[in-house]
């Protein structure tokens, strides 16, 4: 892949640089390894995004669908938190018993909660489990559930979880949240400092820029649909995904990837540009994923990933004793 500063155009309607501003240029970060934009949006541009414009777009449809289908209550809702619970969340609570079975406590907390979905079934399995979530409306459907998902921003809440006094967490999970962050090292360092040692961090994120993205951005003709701007900051794929975390002082102990929705682009369902499209593909998606026994999809995902595939990449790390 290029290395160079790929220009990008900007990625919301009616989002027009302000007179002498140059547009955003996606660059690989010098220290990391991941892409990310340049120059990066201000913190006040992203607050004022979030606070104003980002649930509306969600349901427009214009960003974040998973997010947007827990949103609307029916039977889509609830078929896709049943998927959720079968798949993602099944998972991520096995990750999380693997450090119980070495002593840690059921103490969890989902960083970027969104609708309080991982952080329910997380309770559901005798964890004592808790969330945060900024955007306050989507922190709201939460809490209107009885989940325990406080609608502060991940760096206020770990940052006084010492003025707290409360005991570390054996399970942290940051699903779809990196690409979000400004400075995702300085969040990652909050998260090892709540970690109890040996407790395992579970990171999602895009995997952008992979090679079945890019073969269907070639056959498709189409500018890169996957860069969001100005919510999608970063751009991680497996590899600087890991070193990112191992850079951080974690050790990467598995990882793995979901389903890999850009072979439906190249069989001829063009979900960039047709929404009907992306729900019969996402429908496809999960009644696969919930006809597969649990150990088949997990040892795909593991070949996915080791093949730098995958819609998602997802790292399980693990704090050492001695880290700070």
């Amino acid at each position: 892949m290029p290395e160079e500063a790929t220009p990008v155009a900007r990625m919301v309607e009616g989002d027009q640089p302000a007179a002498g501003d140059a547009a955003p240029s996606i660059v690989v970060d010098p220290r990391w390894g991941y892409r990310r934009l340049d120059p990066m949006p201000s913190t006040p541009e992203l607050d004022q995004f979030y606070e104003s414009r980002y649930r509306d777009l969600i349901l427009a449809g214009g960003r974040a669908p998973d997010v947007a289908r827990l949103m609307v209550r029916g039977p889509e809702a609830d078929r896709e938190r049943a998927w959720l619970a079968a798949t993602l969340h099944d998972d991520v609570i096995a990750i999380g018993e693997a450090g119980v079975a070495t002593g840690l406590p059921r103490r969890s907390l989902d960083v970027g909660a969104g609708t309080g979905d991982l952080v329910g079934s997380l309770a559901l399995a005798g964890w004592d489990a808790c969330g945060t979530e900024p955007a306050v409306e989507i922190a709201d459907v939460a809490r209107a559930r009885g989940l325990a998902v406080e609608p502060v921003t991940a760096e206020a809440y770990l940052e006084s979880w010492r003025d707290r006094g409360e005991e570390p967490y054996s399970l942290v999970t940051l699903i779809n949240v990196l690409e979000h962050i400004p400075d995702p090292v300085r969040l990652l360092a909050n998260i090892v400092a709540v970690l109890a040692p040996g407790g395992r961090l579970v990171v999602r994120v895009p995997n952008d820029f992979n090679p079945l993205q890019l073969a269907a951005q070639r056959a498709l003709g189409v500018d890169p649909w996957w860069i969001a701007i100005p919510d999608h900051v970063n751009y991680f794929d497996h590899r600087s995904l890991a070193a990112l975390l191992e850079g951080c002082g974690l050790e990467v102990v598995d990882q793995v990837a979901d389903y890999p929705m850009e072979l439906f682009l190249l069989g001829g369902e063009d979900y960039t540009c047709d929404p009907e499209a992306g729900t019969r593909c996402h429908e496809r998606r999960r009644r696969t994923e919930l006809a597969m026994p649990p150990d088949v999809r997990r040892g795909l995902g593991r070949g996915w990933a080791a093949a730098g595939l995958g819609r998602n990449a997802m790292a399980i790390a693990r704090r050492v004793s001695g880290v700070a």
